[in-house]
């Protein structure tokens, strides 16, 4: 299996699972469902965790409508989903938008901007392969209901619909950072592009008062598979051990801007509830970037990416990969003291999106267990014929139990 190959890169470490919340501490959790109640499908519509709402994938569902209708259906499935346990569009705080036709990044903000006229939410955008089904776009958000504890860090670029980053409560969601100087320009090799791009990640997170020891996940977007070692190796200088955040990789097919590199973040403000899960028995395939299996942020564990190997061995075909992946899951989950079940939000990365179904053949077996929210999509092309058919990334929590 070659390293241009892979979809996503999501190193873990070995070690022992350090201390985790009480269940006394647990924040409630209830589904965005009508009655509240558990979902009998493969992932829930929406998932509140104490303030918290976690918002499955939505695509714009008119294939004969023109853009500006389908981001604006898109968005509206959104908003339902938020109605549904009292909130707006101006609770959202992060989103992330996969759009098929990234000649419609401009026609995006434009109509984005429509549902957020003031006060934006922190965005990462990223030009994909293919989304499921016949829509053209997918946007998966994450919102907070407490609008006194939210605060925008930073302003918005001149003429873009998203804040550098939004603090809410505890937890701080940073933008996509690309690698852009502050003249517009960009660097000349892509080592430095790497750094700068790094660089403007840590502008965000110092003016919120943070720092990189602070971060608890990151998604590292490339447009060349090519570039993940060197990536990895800058990357590592912003991270001390003993501190590193869960990290996904991912190989998109464009990044806005002329970037060839996007970072985006969440970090937490309390420290001292961060804590660092590295369960014995894992063993990761992964780029050599510093990264945690997990880590808890108060209540809430962030993971890295995972696909389906155990003991370095890709196991064969999309089945028997979905299956492993679930036990390397599993396997980080039970270090942390949590289950399957406690899965609140995920994203699915497929090489080839005729995997789909029987991805969600053997997913729900594992994954609908809670069920959490989910978002899935293919990330690039070129990979249809690639050996790992699909990764993942995941949110858990501790919370108290839900509705049945």
């Amino acid at each position: 299996m070659t390293r241009a190959g892979l979809l996503l890169l999501a190193p873990v470490c070995l070690g022992l699972a350090l201390a985790q919340p009480t269940r006394a501490q647990a924040p409630a959790k209830r589904f965005a469902t009508p009655d509240g109640k558990r979902p009998s499908g493969l992932f829930a519509p929406g998932v509140m965790v104490g303030k918290t709402l976690y918002i499955a994938g939505k695509g714009d569902y008119r294939p004969n409508d023109e853009f500006p209708a389908k981001v604006k259906n898109c968005l509206s499935e959104i908003q339902k989903t938020l109605q549904t346990v009292g909130l707006d569009m101006q609770h959202v705080v992060k989103s992330f938008v996969y759009l098929e036709d990234h000649d419609k990044y401009d026609d995006l903000n434009k109509y984005y901007g429509e549902f957020f006229p003031t006060n934006p939410p922190a965005r990462t955008t990223l030009g994909v392969a293919q989304v499921p089904g016949e829509s053209r776009l997918e946007i998966t958000c994450i919102a907070y209901a407490d609008l006194a504890e939210r605060k925008a860090i930073g302003q918005p670029p001149m003429g873009r619909p998203y804040s550098p980053a939004i603090l809410a409560g505890d937890t701080l969601y940073v933008s996509g950072k690309g690698d852009q100087l502050p003249s517009g320009g960009h660097p000349a090799t892509f080592q430095e592009q790497v750094r700068q791009c790094m660089r403007n990640v840590e502008a965000s997170l110092k003016e919120a008062g943070l720092d990189f020891r602070n971060v608890v996940m990151s998604h590292v977007f490339l447009d060349d598979a090519k570039n993940f070692e060197s990536a990895a190796a800058v990357y590592d200088e912003f991270f001390e051990d003993g501190t590193e955040p869960a990290c996904a990789t991912i190989h998109v097919d464009w990044i806005p801007g002329g970037s060839h590199v996007e970072v985006t973040c969440i970090a937490t403000t309390d420290l001292a509830g961060r804590k660092v899960v590295r369960p014995a028995g894992i063993q990761g395939a992964g780029w050599p970037a510093k990264a945690s299996p997990g880590v808890w942020a108060g209540n809430t564990l962030y993971l890295s990416g995972l696909f389906g190997s155990q003991g370095g061995m890709l196991a064969k075909g999309v089945d028997e990969q979905v299956h492993q992946l679930g036990k390397n899951h599993a396997t980080v989950l039970d270090a942390a003291g949590l289950t399957l079940e406690d899965i609140v939000s995920g994203h699915v990365y497929l090489a080839d999106m005729q995997d789909y179904a029987p991805m969600n053949n053997v997913y729900r077996q594992y994954f609908s267990k809670g069920p959490g929210v989910r978002t899935t999509l293919m990330p690039s092309k070129g990979h249809e014929n690639s050996e790992t058919r699909v990764v993942a990334s995941f949110i858990a929590a501790k919370t108290q139990p839900a509705q049945p």
